[in-house]
C-alpha cells in the first residue's frame, strides 16, 4: 500500500477544519491501494485552531499535529509539513474547501500513472471579482513574459501532489527566500495539470487583503526572476538618448525666445520642464524599490535565519491520553 499525507497549513481555521474530515472522508473511503494521513499545521493561530486539532489528533489515528512557534505565513508552513512528511506521496491544499477534495482521487490516479507533480490548475476564475481576475491575469503575464519561461504555471496555486523524490527535492533547497509555487515548478520531473473549479469558503474569512496579495506577488517575482534587474539598465539608456534630444529641443527653443523670433507660453514650458523632473524621480524610485526587493532576499539568505520554527510536533505513535484529556475529548 502506498502512503499519502495530505499536508494542511492552518490559521484560524476552527469552524474548517471538522467541515474538512467529513468532506474528506467521505472521498478517502473510496479510494483503493493507498492509506492517507492527515498532517495539520497549526501556523500561529489565535482562535480555537489548536484546540480542534488536538480533538481530531486523538480521535483519530490519521493526524499528525505540527504547531510553530508564531505566525509564519501559509508559505512557510507548507515547507514545515514538507519537512517532517515520510509518505511516499504528499498532497498540500487548503482546509477551507475552496480546493475541492473530490479531486485528491484524480491526484491519486496521476501518481499511479507515474507523474511526479500533480498541478491542479484552476478552469476559471468566475468566483473572482473582475479587479482579482484582472490583476491575477496580468500577474501571471508579467511574470512569465520578463523571465521569458514558465516561472509559474498560470492560475495553479498551492493546492499540489507530489512524489516523496519532489519531495525530498524542496527540502533540499538550501536558500531561505523560498516559495513553494517557485519551487514546484522549478523542480520541473513528470508533471501534469488537472482542471478544476475552485469553490467558495466553507466557513471562516480569507487570510489574504489587498496588502497582503500585494507583497506576495512581488515576492514571487523577486524570488522566481532575475530579468527585472537588467530592466533599469535598459530603461536608462533609452530614456538617456531621449532626455538628451529632449534638452536639445529645450535648448533650441530657449535660444528662440531669447531672441524674439518666436513667442513661446512660458507657463507650458515651466510645466514641461517639472513633468519631466518628476517622471525622471518617478522611474528612479521605481528601479530602486526593484533592487531593495532583491536585496532584500540576500538579505534573507546572508541572516540564514529559519524559514519557520517547529514549537511541537505530535506523531501518532507518541500519543497517549492522560485522564485529564480523555475527560475533555469526551466533553
Amino acid at each position: 500500500m502506498k502512503t499519502v499525507s495530505i499536508i494542511l497549513p492552518c490559521y484560524n481555521e476552527e469552524e474548517s477544519l471538522p467541515l474538512y474530515f467529513e468532506a474528506v472522508d467521505k472521498v478517502i473511503k473510496d479510494i483503493q491501494d493507498y492509506t492517507f494521513d492527515f498532517i495539520l499545521v497549526d501556523d500561529g493561530s489565535k482562535d480555537k485552531t489548536r484546540q480542534v486539532m488536538d480533538n481530531l489528533y486523538y480521535k483519530r489515528d490519521d493526524v499528525r499535529v505540527v504547531s510553530l512557534t508564531r505566525n509564519f505565513g501559509q508559505n512557510p508552513a507548507i515547507y514545515a509539513g514538507l519537512s517532517v512528511s515520510e509518505s511516499d506521496y504528499v498532497i498540500t491544499m487548503d482546509v477551507d474547501l475552496q480546493d475541492p477534495v473530490e479531486l485528491i482521487k484524480d491526484i491519486v490516479n496521476k501518481f499511479t500513472e507515474g507523474y511526479d507533480v500533480v498541478s491542479p490548475h484552476r478552469g476559471d476564475r468566475k468566483s473572482d471579482t473582475y479587479f482579482k481576475r484582472t490583476t491575477a491575469g496580468m500577474f501571471y503575464r508579467f511574470i512569465n513574459k520578463i523571465e521569458g519561461k514558465k516561472v509559474i504555471p498560470e492560475n495553479v496555486n498551492a493546492f499540489r501532489g507530489l512524489s516523496k523524490k519532489a519531495v525530498a527535492l524542496i527540502n533540499s533547497f538550501p536558500n531561505k527566500d523560498r516559495f513553494f509555487l517557485n519551487d514546484a515548478a522549478f523542480i520541473g520531473m513528470k508533471t501534469c495539470y488537472i482542471d478544476f473549479i475552485r469553490q467558495k469558503r466553507s466557513a471562516g474569512k480569507t487570510k489574504y487583503n489587498f496588502s497582503k496579495l500585494f507583497t506576495h506577488a512581488f515576492n514571487l517575482i523577486s524570488t522566481g526572476t532575475a530579468n527585472p534587474l537588467y530592466l533599469p539598465i535598459k530603461v536608462g539608456a533609452i530614456s538617456s538618448f531621449l532626455f538628451f534630444f529632449a534638452f536639445l529641443s529645450l535648448l533650441i527653443t530657449y535660444i528662440v525666445m531669447v531672441n524674439g523670433v518666436f513667442h513661446y507660453n512660458q507657463l507650458i514650458f515651466t510645466f514641461m520642464i517639472l513633468s519631466a523632473i518628476f517622471l525622471g524621480i518617478s522611474i528612479l524610485i521605481f528601479f530602486i524599490g526593484i533592487i531593495a526587493i532583491y536585496l532584500h532576499n540576500i538579505l534573507i539568505n546572508t541572516r540564514n535565519l529559519p524559514l519557520f520554527i517547529i514549537d511541537s510536533d505530535k506523531k501518532q505513535s507518541d500519543k497517549s491520553l492522560s485522564s485529564k484529556e480523555e475527560d475533555r475529548i469526551r466533553n
